[in-house]
C-alpha cells in the first residue's frame, strides 16, 4: 500500500506542471552554456593579449608564430560569440513564442526587446557585423600595442586587438543605427570593450527573463516543492 501510495505521489510530481516548466528551462538553457562557453573562451583569449608581459611578446619578431596563432584563434573565437549570441536570441524568441504567447511575461519580454534592442544602437551595430563577416569576411583588425607619453613619470602601455573603424565605414550596408555607433567610436575599437558591452546587454537580459519565468510560475513551483516535501516524508517512513 505504501509503495502505491508513493508511485502514485512520483507520478503527481512527475507529470507536474511544475515539473514540465523546470524541464522547459534546462532545455532552453543548452543555448545558453553555448553562448556562456564562448564568452568565457573568447575573454581569456583576449585577457592574454591585453596582459602587457605577454602581448608585447606575441607582437615580437621573435614570437611572431605564437602571435599569429593567438590573433587567428581570438578571430574564431569572436566569430562564434557573435554566433552564439544570434542563436540564443533566436532560441529565446522561439522559446517565448512557443510556450508562454499571449502572456503577460511574453509581452513585457517583447517590450523589452524592442526597447533595449531593436532601438539600440549598439546591438544594430552587433547584427549588421554578422551581416558584414557573412558577406564580406572578418572585420579589418589589428593586434598592437600603444605607448602613452603624456605622462612622463606614469607612462601607460596598452596592448589590444582592435577593430579598423575607418575600413568598417567603408562598407555600404550599415543601418543607420549602426553608423550612429560607428561615428561615435575613435579610430580604433578594442574588441574587448565591444564584446564586454555586449554580452553585459545579453548576461541582463537572460537574468531578468529567468526571474521574470520564474515569478510568473511561482505557484507551480510552490505546489511542486509541496509534493516533493511529502514524497520524501513517505520515504522516510517506509
Amino acid at each position: 500500500m505504501a509503495l502505491e501510495m508513493d508511485h502514485d505521489l512520483f507520478m503527481k510530481i512527475y507529470n507536474s506542471d511544475g515539473v514540465k516548466f523546470i524541464n522547459k528551462m534546462h532545455a532552453h538553457g543548452f543555448s545558453q552554456n553555448i553562448f556562456y562557453g564562448n564568452l568565457r573562451e573568447l575573454k581569456e583569449s583576449l585577457n592574454l593579449v591585453e596582459n602587457i608581459d605577454i602581448g608585447i611578446k606575441l607582437m615580437s619578431e621573435e614570437h611572431k608564430e605564437a602571435g599569429t596563432q593567438v590573433y587567428k584563434e581570438v578571430n574564431r573565437l569572436f566569430h562564434n560569440f557573435l554566433s552564439s549570441a544570434k542563436t540564443l536570441i533566436e532560441h529565446t524568441r522561439i522559446f517565448m513564442d512557443t510556450h508562454f504567447k499571449n502572456t503577460s511575461v511574453n509581452k513585457e519580454y517583447t517590450h523589452k526587446i524592442k526597447m533595449e534592442f531593436s532601438q539600440d544602437e549598439l546591438s544594430r551595430f552587433i547584427q549588421d557585423l554578422r551581416h558584414y563577416m557573412l558577406h564580406q569576411g572578418l572585420p579589418h583588425n589589428q593586434m598592437s600595442f600603444k605607448i602613452d607619453n603624456k605622462d612622463p613619470d606614469n607612462q601607460e602601455i596598452e596592448s589590444t586587438i582592435s577593430l579598423d573603424i575607418e575600413k568598417l565605414i567603408e562598407w555600404s550596408r550599415w543601418s543607420s543605427g549602426s553608423k550612429k555607433y560607428l561615428n561615435k567610436q575613435n579610430q580604433n575599437l578594442k574588441l574587448s570593450v565591444l564584446v564586454e558591452e555586449y554580452s553585459q546587454k545579453i548576461i541582463s537580459l537572460n537574468e531578468w527573463l529567468e526571474k521574470a519565468l520564474y515569478d510568473y510560475h511561482n505557484k507551480e513551483l510552490k505546489e511542486l516543492e509541496e509534493l516533493q516535501n511529502k514524497y520524501q516524508e513517505q520515504t522516510n517512513r517506509t
